[in-house]
């Protein structure tokens, strides 16, 4: 049965990582945010597998359709890109549609995947999303690995770091470009915004190699697997499509 809900109510705080020292970043955190305490917990992986038709059509919509492999979880999921660029976090809407197996791709639940981006988004195709959904094939790979840390306050705060070697892959030319990144994830809870903004003034403040962005992995597998692509095809063409058909 589908499961259509929106996926976490977190927000996350991406950054590059300039140079790769986990201890010393960790040290001067704990050393210069005596309120809280970050405490290795494990270790973090996981698999997101996108999937587009040949020619893009998801993608240009600033849709974007995967399959996440998760410990002990596989399931199909739809979000769309925000186009505010000015904002550190963007909260993109994400929802998982159903879970999977391992093997089964978009087209096995085609209608489902269709209906599920149509109710979220209102309707932004005016061709049969169906179809598009049975022509998605798997585009992009990205593989996230690394060391996850709780990260403590004396009020109650609870959040994670995690310090993460991002692998994106293009299915297609096979490219492949490796990244270093740290991520802080926290509630989406405006009665911890005190200690949300300590945490990130402390980062700016005392970790300098790490450079904070505003865009999705999707965002940045496009720009540095194909860069040339981005953005060729737009909802006007799809609009046109349609046209001829009828």
């Amino acid at each position: 049965m589908a499961q259509e809900n929106e996926i976490s109510s977190e927000k996350r705080f991406h950054y590059d990582m300039l140079k790769n020292d986990e201890a010393r970043v960790v040290d001067k955190l704990n050393l210069n945010l005596g309120f809280f305490s970050f405490r290795k917990s494990g270790k973090f992986k996981a698999v997101e597998v996108v999937y587009d038709t040949p020619d893009n059509l998801l993608a240009s919509a600033g849709i974007v359709l995967s399959k996440q492999f998760e410990a002990n979880k596989t399931y199909f999921k739809v979000r769309k890109i925000s186009r505010v660029q000015s904002e550190l976090s963007r909260k993109s809407q994400k929802f998982e549609i159903a879970k999977c197996t391992a093997k089964q791709s978009p087209k096995d639940l085609a209608i489902q995947v269709a209906t599920a981006i149509n109710n979220y988004f209102s309707n932004i195709f005016t061709i049969d999303l169906s179809d598009v959904v049975k022509n998605a094939i798997p585009k992009i790979e990205i593989t996230i690995k690394g060391n996850l840390y709780d990260v403590i306050g004396g009020t109650g705060f609870k959040g994670t770091v995690l310090f993460e070697k991002v692998t994106y892959k293009d299915l297609i030319s096979r490219k492949k470009v490796n990244r270093d990144g740290f991520t802080f994830s926290c509630p989406n809870n405006n009665s911890y915004q005190k200690e949300v903004d300590e945490i990130l003034w402390g980062i700016e403040r005392y970790c300098k190699e790490l450079i904070p962005y505003n865009e999705s992995r999707f965002e940045i597998a496009q720009r540095i697997l194909h860069p040339a692509s981005r953005g060729r095809i737009g909802i006007k063409n799809l609009r046109e499509n349609k046209k001829e058909e009828e």
